[in-house]
């Protein structure tokens, strides 16, 4: 009698095939073991009648090749019984079919498991197992790059690659931050956050954060500087772009539950209108941070407030932006944003939490992008491929 439980069941949905990994057992063999659980399987279920006393099993077994000294996947497919017991062929039948042609038949999990030991291809055919091996979903990659106990493997495996350790942590750990960055920032659209919610994030444990989470301003910017003094007046976001750029950038962070504009309604004799005005606070933040700029460029070097920033050299500002509200579809509001912009000079921005949303979006797709195109396999199964060539 065999146990069900040492082939991992790919009929059941709760089932990942993520978990499963391949260890060395020997120098001549090796198995699949379940990384969640530690069991160890002889195969996979890929099939069962609705009464569960049919089933159709592979049997994998890795064995090394003593021709060219690689581990090699054999399967062995097997119509059982509930207690995975081979049928016996009645006298008159001399072969049995092993059909994967419908749900019934589970052609569905045959290529699911197919495609999961094409994975393993490359490192099964090398022959040189330490350890185990996993394929791992994306957010276990991230989770095991961001681990510091696994930096001796993280550089042994970029030895091996022949690439420097910071070309595989630095992707996947920006990446990682991006994401944080991107479901906080949306959290706050959603929530109609206030300005101080924003800032309190930004300032987190002691601004411990500060530099990884004011990449909601767009990776060019560096070096930021937190509601430093100006002349008894504390701007919010002081920043530059590039390492060689002495020229600095004001950012203004105003509350997202509110609107660029104010939007009146005035009764006439003609009936009602609506007007447009900028918003208070818009109106309030402009002045406000041209000001700072003012007063920030007229410091002489060693002033004790740029000392106190750590700035040594006279500042230049380059550009004014004042973040406020959320992006609207109305045709007019779309109208008097662009009318606004078109009016100011290229030193006075005003963007929107939704601009810095669609700007974190746009970087996170093509770093993504990117990684994937990189990471592409050069050999994919076609269907002109012979399978005796895949393994």
């Amino acid at each position: 009698m065999m146990d069900t439980s040492e082939y991992f069941d790919l009929t059941t949905d709760d089932n990942d095939l993520n978990q499963i990994g391949i260890t060395k057992r020997d120098y001549f063999n090796c198995s699949l073991h379940n990384t969640e659980t530690g069991e160890v399987y002889k195969g996979f279920v890929l099939a069962k009648t609705p009464m569960g006393n049919r089933l159709t099993v592979c049997d994998v077994d890795f064995q090394k090749s003593q021709t060219d000294e690689k581990f090699q996947p054999r399967l062995i497919f097997r119509k059982t019984d509930e207690r995975l017991q081979d049928f016996a062929l009645r006298s008159n039948v001399d072969k049995i079919r092993m059909p994967f042609a419908d749900g019934q038949d589970g052609y569905r999990n045959f290529w699911r498991m197919i495609a999961f030991l094409y994975k393993f291809k490359e490192t099964v055919d090398l022959g040189d197992f330490d350890g185990h091996f996993q394929v791992m979903s994306k957010d276990q990659v991230q989770q095991y790059l961001s681990d510091r106990e696994n930096i001796d493997s993280i550089k042994e495996l970029a030895a091996s690659m022949n690439v420097e350790v910071s070309a595989i942590m630095k992707p996947a750990s920006t990446l990682k931050i991006l994401c944080e960055a991107r479901d906080k920032l949306k959290t706050f659209i959603d929530t109609s956050a206030s300005e101080t919610d924003v800032q309190n994030w930004i300032d987190e444990d002691n601004h411990k954060h500060r530099k990884e989470r004011c990449v909601i301003f767009g990776l060019e910017y560096i070096d930021f500087k937190r509601e430093g003094n100006n002349s008894s007046k504390r701007f919010d976001v002081l920043t530059r772009v590039g390492e060689k750029d002495v020229e600095r950038v004001l950012i203004e962070l105003k509350c997202p539950s509110d609107d660029i504009f104010e939007i009146k309604t005035k009764e006439t004799s003609n009936g009602s209108s609506q007007e447009y005005h900028l918003h208070p606070k818009v109106s309030r933040a402009i002045p406000q941070i041209l000001e700072y700029r003012s007063t920030l460029e007229n410091k002489d070097p060693g002033d004790p407030e740029l000392t106190a920033l750590g700035i040594n050299e006279k500042i230049k500002i380059k550009k004014c932006i004042i973040i406020v509200g959320k992006n609207s579809t109305d045709a007019r509001w779309q109208q008097n944003r662009s009318n606004i912009s078109n009016s100011f000079t290229h030193t006075l921005e005003i963007w929107t939490y939704d601009d810095l949303l669609n700007k974190l979006n746009s970087t996170i797709t093509n770093i993504e992008e990117l990684a994937q195109e990189s990471n592409s396999p050069s050999n994919k199964i076609t269907g002109d491929d012979n399978w005796e060539d895949l393994f």
